[in-house]
């Protein structure tokens, strides 16, 4: 069966199961869109132009109801308190093929495998444990912060002897720090493979990561909503294949999809087979991150993305999103704190390779070194309030600091003024 096929097949097939549900059967009326005509890619694109898509505030309207099991996980949550989603044993066999994809050509018989990606109720490390049961391989499942630990990672090293690692990206970039701490070199472990996720990462630091390890670095864009969307092949390459026909994704602007190497928001729909009842049906998911298109079908499927980035501030696999900001400065306010209103995120890494988030907010009055340090303590409580996997990483893990910060009206970008330009407000710095 043609690429062509299996997509309209597939595309027929979850549309069906979205018109069950409640959330889609008043979208589809309230737009006017007559669900039968989505047959083809660039029907459903055409959706998304009147309106279609979702976002992640829909997800918990957006569920089917099978009456199946369901193991249930929280996301990282980017929006205060983490996001509900749960697998299917047909959300499993759907993950397993997507990772599959990328496994097969970096992973051989008889590998051992540390897999350090964080365990229940986060989703990432039973995803990959689930896939790489599909090989005949060995596998260790540590928790996240092994590798936060010299000693303790040494001690499972030596042990088990693995020769491939997987891990959230912030964790393996810190470890040869951590290991030469020890007088330890981190090209002496004998790793082969390095696969990272979990938030964004610059080609030159995965080539620099390598360079320490001795060993071929993958970088994989993934989602607890979607499992595998694409991943980085060959190693260094910076070109991410998509997971077709398992995720179908656009590229957009607006409304329109972009043109190859031009940079958009990124558009996902996940594609079960026939038969196989996910737990969600999702259709243009608007999951708030964007990439390039370095290449497209004529019905304007993007198979191969890059530079792919994500609207939040990225602490060892927590997330801040920027708006979770918006409230904490509103409640602030309501309690006479003269805050202007105006606010952003600096993300960056410190001389000891932890993840940082410098929170800055502008305030209209001038304050005593007293009044300063209880407003920051205010905003770091309301922080921790609204996101507790934030405050895991920076108070409990340690492998991430959270700064606040007031500034005085205009010094907002203060030493970043070169990376500001004219236009909207820059909420989110990223700086590699």
């Amino acid at each position: 069966m043609s690429l062509d096929d299996e997509l309209s097949k597939r595309i027929k097939y979850v549309v069906s199961m979205a018109q069950e549900i409640p959330f889609y059967k008043r979208k589809f009326k309230e737009l006017n869109i007559d669900p039968q005509k989505i047959k083809m890619p660039e029907d459903l694109l055409e959706a998304y132009q009147k309106g279609l898509c979702t976002t992640g505030k829909d997800l918990q309207d957006i569920v089917t109801s099978y009456r199946v099991f369901r193991q249930y996980f929280l996301t990282s949550g980017t929006g205060g308190k983490p996001k509900i989603v749960a697998m299917t044993s047909d959300d499993t066999a759907a993950y397993n093929r997507r990772f599959k994809m990328a496994l097969k050509d970096i992973i051989k018989e008889n590998d051992v495998i540390l897999n350090c990606l964080p365990w229940s109720p986060a989703v990432s490390g039973k995803m990959m444990n689930d896939a790489l049961s599909l090989f005949p391989v060995q596998i260790f499942h540590s928790p996240a912060q092994i590798l936060s630990d010299a000693t303790k990672f040494m001690a499972y090293k030596r042990m088990f002897k693995p020769n491939v690692l997987i891990s959230l990206t912030t964790f393996a970039y810190r470890l040869p720090r951590k290991l030469e701490e020890n007088s330890i070199d981190a090209k002496t472990l004998g790793l082969k493979s390095i696969i990272i996720g979990g938030e964004p990462s610059t080609l030159e630091r995965r080539k620099m990561l390598g360079k320490e390890f001795n060993a071929s670095v993958y970088d994989w864009y993934a989602s607890s909503e979607s499992g595998l969307m694409a991943y980085e092949y060959p190693e260094f390459s910076g070109e991410y294949t998509v997971t077709l026909p398992e995720t179908l994704i656009f590229v957009v602007k607006g409304n329109y999809s972009v043109s190859v190497g031009e940079n958009g928001d990124i558009l996902v729909t996940n594609l079960p087979n026939i038969g196989e009842r996910p737990h969600m049906v999702l259709l243009n998911y608007r999951i708030g991150d964007w990439a390039r298109c370095l290449e497209k079908r004529d019905d304007e499927v993007v198979t191969l993305i890059g530079d792919v980035r994500r609207w939040a501030a990225y602490l060892a696999g927590a997330k801040l999103d920027p708006t979770e900001l918006e409230k904490i400065i509103e409640d602030l306010r309501a309690e006479g704190v003269g805050l202007t209103g105006e606010y952003a995120v600096i993300n960056y890494y410190d001389e000891e390779r932890r993840a940082v988030a410098e929170v800055r907010m502008e305030i209209a009055k001038s304050l005593t070194l007293q009044e300063r340090e209880e407003v920051e303590r205010k905003i770091r409580e309301k922080i921790y309030e609204s996101n507790i996997p934030v405050r895991t990483m920076v108070e409990e893990a340690k492998d991430a600091r959270l700064i606040i910060k007031l500034t005085t009206p205009g010094k907002l970008y203060q030493g970043y003024e070169h990376l500001i330009k004219p236009g909207k407000p820059r909420r989110l710095l990223t700086i590699q």
